[in-house]
């Protein structure tokens, strides 16, 4: 009877186990889980997410990512690429696990701004640059640095286009430059600006490097044609690849209506080692990105990324040029004044 009683109990107990492990296999077959279902991963930075529970399927695992431009992922390996948030998901036939990266902004602090107020450019600053030598580009005007060209007012630099014989030249305007006064290497470089409307305009905000160019690298933050009305454009020049050979890096960002209808936020953030050890350049206009530039270790190795030495500022209204006049120059837009105006420049470095 003992013995009887002993085996009832071992196949009580055996049939529990086995409930047990019946019931682990149903909710393991039932679903597929993460370790974590959300995830904060600083720009540039790697983690993984691992499955932890799985059904018992003969289908393959496909990740995927729904904003490749914040996160990618590979094999469970998720990679950040800019601030913002990104769902990755685990897929096995029916069943499906995600998670939420999360990629924090960068924390930046205000290092350096002119904000274009008193009455005067301050000399501290900015050098205003006389000549008549047509940027290099077969630019039309004659840069001078009267007021009529150059001057601060109501909170603003005011660029001014002129229709005028001078000099030899048949328009005038103005280029200030922060050269050996104000430069920067990596950054957030920003400007609040509203270009000027008229067939054969060239505004621009941009950066040089000291030295030679294309060598020593030009970086265009904003360059607007007249003929082209809807585009704000930017551009990379280096050794190898620049204007002169047209293969040099750039992008543009179309609006509805015509870019100088209004102010707009030119922002670009340059940013060191990024993305596995490399340098990139991404550009903004109203906190829209128009693009990223990339170094890359075939770039370092031809010269063609400059990029991590200080660059100082430019900003100019050309009249005409290898670009800017490509479509000739309407003087009938000099019945009303023609301003490039510039509410400030401000850069941020990384806390």
């Amino acid at each position: 009877m003992k013995n009887i009683f002993l085996i009832l109990v071992a196949l009580v107990h055996f049939s529990c186990i086995s409930c047990s492990k019946d019931q682990e296999e149903e909710q393991v077959i039932n679903e597929l889980r993460f370790d974590q279902s959300e995830l904060i991963i600083s720009v540039g930075e790697k983690a993984n997410i691992n499955v932890i529970e799985a059904p018992v399927t003969s289908e393959p695992v496909v990740w995927s990512s729904d904003n490749e431009t914040i996160a990618t992922v590979f094999m469970g390996t998720v990679t950040t690429l800019t601030s913002g948030t990104a769902t990755i998901t685990a897929t096995m036939g029916e069943y499906t696990a995600s998670c939420i990266i999360t990629v924090p902004e960068r924390t930046y602090e205000l290092v350096w701004s002119d904000e274009f107020d008193g009455t005067a450019l301050n000399p501290d600053n900015w050098t205003i640059e006389v000549n008549g030598n047509g940027g290099g580009n077969g630019e039309l005007q004659y840069y001078t640095d009267r007021p009529g060209n150059v001057r601060v007012e109501d909170g603003f630099l005011i660029l001014e286009a002129r229709k005028e014989d001078y000099s030899g030249k048949s328009y005038t305007s103005g280029r200030i430059i922060t050269k050996n006064k104000q430069d920067f290497k990596y950054g957030k470089m920003e400007a609040r600006l509203k270009v000027p409307l008229g067939r054969g305009t060239w505004p621009a905000f941009w950066m040089l490097g000291y030295g030679s160019w294309p060598r020593a690298g030009e970086i265009d933050i904003m360059e607007h044609v007249g003929y082209d009305p809807k585009n704000f454009h930017c551009a990379l020049h280096t050794l190898n690849k620049n204007g002169m050979n047209g293969q040099n890096a750039h992008a543009n960002q179309t609006f509805d209506t015509n870019v100088a209808d209004d102010f707009h936020v030119i922002t670009m953030e340059w940013v060191e080692n990024e993305f596995m050890g490399y340098d990139r350049i991404h550009m903004y206009i109203d906190g829209i990105k128009t693009t990223t530039f990339s170094e890359t270790k075939q770039l370092q190795d031809s010269g063609d990324w400059p990029f991590n030495d200080r660059f100082f500022f430019i900003l100019n209204l050309a009249i005409g040029g290898s670009w800017g006049g490509v479509q000739g120059v309407d003087d009938s837009m000099f019945d009303n004044p023609v301003l490039y105006k510039v509410d400030y420049v401000k850069v941020y470095q990384l806390k």
